[in-house]
């Protein structure tokens, strides 16, 4: 049997310029998460990530933390998250003006709790195929990408293996409800519950994939670390 670990990246930098990098609480968050590997004294073999930002500083991170001998680190664009920002722009096409202003469009960014209600009612309609754009891959796709790579992995690392895949919560929902045989609907409803730098663990073999722990914050769930747990 082999373990994979599916871990969402640190707290990204909502509402600024640049969204698509650590926080100083998701560096902390991503440091203490490398810190809870380091002390597991389990082998990583191979550490994968995204080609995101966010989540490449949160692999760099957890392989600083492991210290002498780390991982290698493997880029693969398929465990890069859905794109929010043309989800978002085609589902508030698809609306009226009235429909845009009692939602606060544009100035979401600005309001966490209208910004994940919007986000949310965008994701359903992208699972449904109510909106599309060039620049976004249609659900279908995105799903397709994420399970032919994971069993790519699976079938090219070999038995015994420890890996870690530092990607998005919408990597991690659709791959447990792929694993689990559940809709894609709860795919996506199960994004909306992961943490930031949760650890989401996967046991597998030639024959079969386990599901063995979700969304689990064993380093941050602890007195004195509990303000440091986030969902945005």
């Amino acid at each position: 049997m082999s373990t994979l670990y599916l871990v969402r990246h640190g707290q990204a930098s909502f509402g600024t310029d640049n969204y698509d990098q650590l926080s100083a609480r998701g560096r902390q968050q991503a440091q203490l998460l490398g810190e809870y590997f380091a002390d597991s004294g389990e082998r990583i073999d191979r550490i994968y990530s995204g080609t995101l930002q966010r989540q490449r500083e949160t692999a760099d991170l957890i392989v600083t933390a492991l210290g002498t001998a780390p991982p290698p680190i493997a880029v693969d664009g398929a465990f890069d998250e859905y794109d929010s920002d043309v989800m978002l722009r085609e589902f508030a096409g698809s609306l009226t003006a009235t429909q845009l202003a009692e939602a606060g469009w544009p100035e979401l960014r600005h309001d966490r709790r209208k910004f994940q209600f919007f986000l949310e009612r965008a994701a359903r309609a992208w699972v449904e195929a109510r909106i599309e754009s060039e620049q976004m891959l249609p659900w279908e796709e995105f799903h397709g990408r994420i399970t032919q790579a994971l069993r790519r992995i699976m079938d090219t690392e070999g038995r015994s293996k420890t890996l870690i895949i530092s990607t998005s919560g919408g990597v991690i929902g659709t791959t447990v409800a792929h694993v689990l045989g559940l809709s894609h609907h709860m795919g996506v409803e199960l994004n909306w519950a992961v943490h930031n730098a949760s650890i989401t663990r996967l046991i597998y073999s030639t024959q079969k994939v386990s599901l063995s722990m979700f969304n689990a914050l064993p380093h941050l769930d602890r007195d004195g670390r509990r303000e440091l747990i986030t969902y945005r």
